[in-house]
């Protein structure tokens, strides 16, 4: 993720910053992201950049001659800490959106590789968004306290882009698990959910979409789906682009989201966006995103050491609840996104934050 052990890359990273012709802008805010918002090779956004480039829409990337530095703790750029130390002697400010952390259950007694060099960044920052009231709160265990300026910033969705359609087909439940999938139990309890509704006989089918990310992800899969035998009740669409995005959603009557502690994802505040409630584990961020009235969030153990997610059986029992009101929390969860997540709102604090910076 940091990639600190180029050593003679990173040398010559640090002699172009050093040879680079820099003038500190004045006046208004003029900002760099450590590299262009985009694409990766193949045409997709992934997770952390996808706020850059909301950002990028209204501040475009300033390549010289800037006077803020703006870095994701989910998607770094290349020596983020050379680049940083470099910035703030130019007298650039230093702008730090802190996602989560590392801790055993995710990544085990390697976590310090990621926790330590987010430490160190975290520190030199000049303001802090967190994405969460759980971001803080990890970041204040895991990292330790600091006395850095911050505010809660939840990621944002551009409400226009995504926002409901016709309703789906109403004769079979039609559910969705999306994003990038690195953990497998993120897509075999929802297989495991879609098998037991089908036990229930209660009509439903499954969209999969997105990049299955662990070792023989795809292989696994398909070998649970037929031992599952639900080989026709599931869909599968591999990584996606973000216009395709708001499609997936409109075809779908509930998201399945039951990563464990996840800080602040934005699959189920784009799919709240389109009207799409939303089923995952009251962990993490969780509770701070996704309503009552816009989902069912179902308990589960609280621990640091090992991922816990919910039951197949209470998953069901969450989709059997939304449908038999679906128009209501249908409702219920694009008010939310619009009230809480708007694209509009999130601009406007990164705008003050970004005058007041400048300003001083």
């Amino acid at each position: 993720m940091w990639r600190l052990l180029d050593v003679p890359a990173r040398r010559s990273f640090r002699r172009g910053l050093e040879a680079r012709a820099f003038s500190l802008r004045r006046g208004r805010p003029a900002v760099n992201y450590g590299e262009a918002p985009g694409t990766d090779e193949s045409g997709i956004i992934h997770g952390g950049r996808v706020k850059l480039l909301h950002l990028a829409e209204e501040f475009p990337t300033a390549d010289s001659n800037f006077n803020l530095l703006y870095l994701v703790s989910s998607a770094p750029p290349k020596f983020a800490l050379d680049l940083v130390e470099w910035a703030r002697g130019q007298g650039v400010k230093f702008v730090w959106n802190q996602n989560g952390v590392a801790y055993p259950a995710w990544y085990g007694a390697r976590s310090e590789e990621i926790n330590g060099p987010m430490r160190t960044l975290r520190q030199e920052a000049d303001f802090i968004f967190y994405q969460s009231e759980f971001c803080r709160q990890c970041a204040e265990r895991f990292l330790g306290p600091v006395a850095t300026v911050a505010e809660i910033a939840f990621n944002c969705v551009d409400t226009a882009h995504f926002r409901p359609a016709s309703p789906p087909d109403g004769e079979v439940c039609r559910l969705l698990v999306a994003g990038s999938h690195y953990e497998s139990y993120r897509v075999i309890s929802v297989l495991e959910t879609v098998a037991e509704l089908v036990c229930r006989h209660f009509p439903v089918e499954l969209h999969l979409a997105g990049r299955l990310a662990w070792p023989d992800a795809e292989a696994e899969v398909a070998e649970k789906i037929h031992l599952l035998g639900i080989d026709d009740r599931v869909r599968r669409t591999a990584a996606y682009r973000q216009e395709e995005a708001p499609a997936i959603y409109q075809a779908t009557h509930i998201l399945l989201h039951p990563k464990y502690k996840d800080p602040c994802p934005t699959v189920p505040i784009e799919a709240m966006a389109c009207g799409v409630p939303v089923i995952g584990s009251a962990s993490g961020g969780m509770p701070e995103l996704v309503s009552r009235e816009a989902g069912v969030l179902i308990e589960v153990p609280d621990s640091w050491e090992r991922n816990h997610w919910p039951e197949p059986a209470a998953m069901a029992d969450g989709v059997e609840t939304i449908m038999r009101h679906w128009s209501d929390f249908s409702a219920a969860a694009r008010s939310h996104a619009v009230a809480r997540f708007s694209k509009e709102e999130w601009l406007a604090k990164h705008r003050r934050v970004f005058h007041q910076l400048v300003a001083a």
